[in-house]
Order: structure tokens, then C-alpha cells, then sequence
């Protein structure tokens, strides 16, 4: 495995921890003030549980996407000619 795939790989792992805990504790929203859920049918009950992992894919989707954008970043600045610090003979006032 290549630098470039373990770094992708080490940010969608991070992604996905930091997407869970999110997740985890976006979860308690959806107790009342009494501590009871405020929605009790099963599809919701379901949802709620969902948290954790809908937020790790998310996470990971995420952090994919822009340690890609970041090594194809990289890579451009590496293929860019560097610039002459003098201007152009041909550029006039």
C-alpha cells in the first residue's frame, strides 16, 4: 500500500471515530425533559439508534473527500514550474 492510500485510509478512519461520536451524542436529543423519548414507535426508536453509524459513514465519506481533494492539491503544487521572480521583457506599463 502506497503513501497516498494509507493517508486517505488514516483520514477516513479519523473520520469515521470523530462522525460516530458525533453521532453518539446527537442521540440524547431525542429524550424529552423528562427523560423518556418523545417518540416511541419503532421506525423512530430505530432512527435514533442509527446515530452513531449514520454519522461514521458520513465521517468517513467526508474525510475521504478531502484527503483526496488535499493529495491532489499536493500533487499539482509538485508539477507546477516555479515563477521567475523577474517580470516578462515583454510587459509594458
Amino acid at each position: 500500500m502506497n503513501r497516498a492510500n494509507r493517508q486517505r485510509l488514516f483520514a477516513v478512519l479519523i473520520g469515521a471515530i470523530l462522525g460516530a461520536g458525533l453521532g453518539r451524542s446527537i442521540e440524547p436529543l431525542s429524550q424529552g425533559p423528562s427523560g423518556m423519548e418523545r417518540f416511541r414507535s419503532l421506525p423512530y426508536q430505530r432512527l435514533y439508534r442509527a446515530y452513531p453509524t449514520v454519522g461514521a459513514g458520513l465521517g468517513a465519506l467526508a474525510a475521504a473527500g478531502l484527503a483526496t481533494i488535499a493529495q491532489a492539491q499536493r500533487r499539482r503544487f509538485r508539477q507546477q514550474k516555479p515563477r521567475s521572480a523577474e517580470p516578462s521583457r515583454d510587459w509594458r506599463p
